[in-house]
């Protein structure tokens, strides 16, 4: 069996009265939604935005209504209201002479002849991050971290530190300005060494940043126009770019703690000179803008060139260019990747408008987006294949799971976690390419690409571990799963069948499912005994909780787990 043919064929079909060859209906634009708020749409908003989601934060979001529930969402934008997670530490190793067991290590020197510093300090960020996903609530901030992760991709540094402050500089901004995330990014130490830009000299311009900048980063790559003409941009316009971005240079790795990228000058003249300081002329693509290097007390200041080809040059002379490519990575992103011209007037351009109108400001455009009609329309729920992080933290996060709690074990878990997402083919910090994640922007497949081969038994394989509680992990004690019986008990009346049923496909599932899958399900948990025989277990484990009474239930909860996990719409956000 071809099990990515299935599937694909499974989600081609008419679910919502669109085709996967098609965009989804416009409906009300981006005019405020003014449908149903219910337990539906509340589910569909945080499955979009978050990394799994709780019956009781769906409830809670209810409860809010949609503004609110927004406003929550965007609340980290302030780091006074939500401030940044405290930094991965030493879970465990002894021999760091800088860094005792339970501090940080992210300003420690670097720890030079211990090759297993660096290994486990490479295992807490990657254990840390994915503690951020799972600790995370009701919030943009990871969501967008991981956006932003996969837009300014940066790799290979071999020093966790850098991966660190990098990672930290998205998350500050991922809810902030583009201008702003960008002009940090683009000094950021990590990336100046991944795309070469500590290499980029006057003398020799290395062009790997600027080509990325453009292309990449901020405008997209246009139609070949021409020789060397991409629409947006031209071979000229990288050339003369590189030449701006010329003389920045990275600390002594080794040696240093501050790990702040540096612009050297000769004291005596004030000038760098791996900094190319003549003026560039930028092609028609710019209409023909030449940059300057600006003046400070009327003399050059090559430092404050990045800024200004930043700000005056790509997101003002390419501001509406700059505007519609962000916006359409977002809609992507968050709503579906298919953009017919009705989406791309009445979507993709309101959003573009709305950055521009917000000197791109992120978080209002976001507002205006997940608050949308468009957003809640009905062929929009389930529509979207879901991203291995979306799936992993679906499933424990959900339905309730609590990771070791222990320092050692909990970074035992999550490190263990990082590891299992590479058969998932997403994993932090280790993109394929400097374009990230293809599933995000390669045609015609995008979202199907996820779903393959080899990763479609590892999801299964995945759910079944947790729900049969068989996953051991090195250094954690016992083994690691779900606790269904703790979890059903969140829902509402869970000793009627087909209230539990229900309440479990309503939260875990985009989309309704058949009458013959519900039916499935039933017969999963009851196997031969009647709906009765369940309400009479489930009230003899409540009224005497006991090991025996539990596994009555616990494996009659393991059948209907196991099958509705396995659902393809359970792959769906």
């Amino acid at each position: 069996m071809n099990r990515r043919s299935a599937i694909s064929s499974w989600f081609q079909k008419d679910q919502n009265s669109t085709s996967k060859m098609m965009a989804l209906p416009v409906a009300g634009g981006l005019n405020p939604y003014n449908g149903t708020w219910n337990y539906a749409s509340a589910a569909h908003l945080l499955r979009r935005t978050t990394f799994g989601v709780s019956h009781a934060s769906i409830l809670q979001a209810v409860n809010d209504g949609l503004a609110k529930t927004i406003q929550k969402l965007l609340e980290a934008k302030d780091l006074t209201l939500v401030p940044l997670p405290a930094p991965p530490v030493n879970p465990s190793y002894a021999n760091d002479p800088d860094v005792p067991i339970g501090s940080s290590w992210v300003s420690a020197p670097f720890g030079l002849g211990d090759n297993l510093i660096q290994q486990y300090r490479v295992n807490s960020i990657r254990a840390w991050t994915m503690e951020q996903l799972y600790s995370e609530q009701v919030s943009l901030r990871e969501k967008m971290t991981l956006f932003w992760h996969n837009h300014f991709v940066t790799a290979e540094t071999n020093d966790p530190r850098l991966e660190y402050k990098y990672v930290t500089t998205i998350r500050k901004n991922s809810l902030g300005n583009f201008k702003t995330l960008t002009k940090e990014i683009t000094i950021d130490p990590a990336m100046l060494l991944y795309l070469n830009g500590n290499q980029n000299t006057s003398r020799a311009p290395n062009e790997n940043y600027a080509r990325e900048l453009l292309e990449l980063f901020t405008l997209g790559k246009g139609e070949l126009a021409g020789p060397g003409d991409y629409t947006t941009f031209t071979e000229v316009d990288v050339a003369a770019i590189a030449k701006s971005l010329t003389g920045w240079k990275l600390p002594n790795l080794r040696n240093s703690t501050t790990l702040e990228s540096t612009f050297p000058v000769i004291p005596a003249t004030g000038v760098n000179p791996d900094h190319d300081y003549n003026d560039k002329t930028l092609s028609h693509r710019f209409n023909n803008f030449i940059i300057k290097t600006p003046l400070t007390n009327g003399k050059k200041d090559g430092i404050k060139e990045y800024t200004y080809l930043i700000d005056e040059v790509i997101f003002n002379i390419k501001k509406d260019t700059a505007a519609k490519f962000l916006a359409t990575k977002l809609y992507r992103f968050f709503v579906y990747y298919k953009i017919d011209t009705a989406i791309e007037n009445e979507i993709i351009n309101g959003l573009a408008d709305q950055l521009i109108k917000d000197n791109f400001e992120i978080a209002p455009t976001l507002s205006l987006l997940l608050s949308s009609d468009h957003f809640f329309s009905d062929a929009a729920y389930g529509a979207i294949i879901q991203a291995p992080l979306d799936f992993i933290f679906h499933t424990i996060k959900s339905i309730n799971f609590t990771p070791p709690q222990v320092l050692l074990e909990k970074y035992a878990y999550f490190s263990d976690m990082w590891r299992g997402s590479a058969g998932f083919q997403q994993v932090y910090f280790d993109h394929p390419s400097v374009a990230g994640w293809s599933p995000y922007y390669q045609e015609p497949s995008y979202h199907e690409i996820w779903i393959n081969s080899a990763t479609l038994p590892l999801r299964m394989t995945f759910t079944q571990n947790y729900v049969n509680k068989t996953l051991r992990v090195r250094n954690v004690t016992g083994l690691v799963g779900l606790d269904l019986v703790a979890y059903i008990q969140t829902l509402p009346n869970p000793d009627k069948v087909d209230t539990l049923v229900a309440g479990i496909i309503a939260h875990l599932l985009p989309q309704p499912i058949q009458q013959n899958q519900i039916d499935a399900l039933k017969i999963a948990l009851l196997q031969n005994s009647s709906e009765t025989m369940w309400t009479t277990e489930y009230d003899a484990y409540i009224a005497r909780p006991s090991a025996q009474t539990r596994t009555v239930i616990d494996t009659r909860l393991k059948r209907l787990f196991n099958l509705l996990l396995a659902m393809p719409e359970n792959y769906l956000s």
